[in-house]
């Protein structure tokens, strides 16, 4: 019995709470993986969605897929027409940011911690600006070239 609790003993004594912790530098690793995921995300989603309402649009207003706006939900042919220009705009916008942002995170490697984090919340905003005001292009696209039940405004 007294060895046990010798045993018990040295291994309170000989607790060292700070090996369990992970070293400083795979931290430093795993944050500048995480800023340049977080980065990269947006315009690589933007891609694929641009791509997949160009090249594959829904066929009909539905509660699944598409891109919903009212003047572009009156008519089938609203309905196609606003699919098709998101998807140019989305895909387009898509792969120019996808081509800037990998050439703003290809610095990550050379930046102290917080000028990396102070870029990479910078980058995001602007991706967050850049998607709002493509919507806004979008859906003021579809209020001048169609009236609210589908119809076109002017002839071509």
């Amino acid at each position: 019995m007294d060895s046990m609790i010798e045993k018990l003993v040295d291994l309170v004594n000989n607790f060292d709470p700070v090996s369990y912790l992970p070293k400083v530098d795979s931290i430093l690793g795993w944050a500048d993986l995480f800023a340049r995921v977080c980065v990269m995300a947006a315009p690589l989603i933007m891609l694929l969605c641009g791509l997949r309402y160009l090249l594959l649009p829904p066929k009909e207003a539905n509660h699944e897929a598409g891109y919903r706006f009212y003047f572009g939900m009156g008519s089938v042919n609203a309905w196609l027409f606003t699919q098709k220009f998101a998807g140019i705009v989305w895909s387009s916008l898509g792969l120019i940011l996808s081509v800037i942002m990998f050439f703003v995170t290809a610095a990550f490697g050379q930046m102290d911690l917080m000028k990396m984090v102070d870029k990479a919340v910078l980058c995001i905003l602007w991706e967050i600006g850049i998607s709002v005001l493509s919507i806004l292009a979008i859906n003021l696209t579809l209020i001048i070239r169609y009236d609210r039940k589908g119809n076109v405004r002017w002839d071509k």
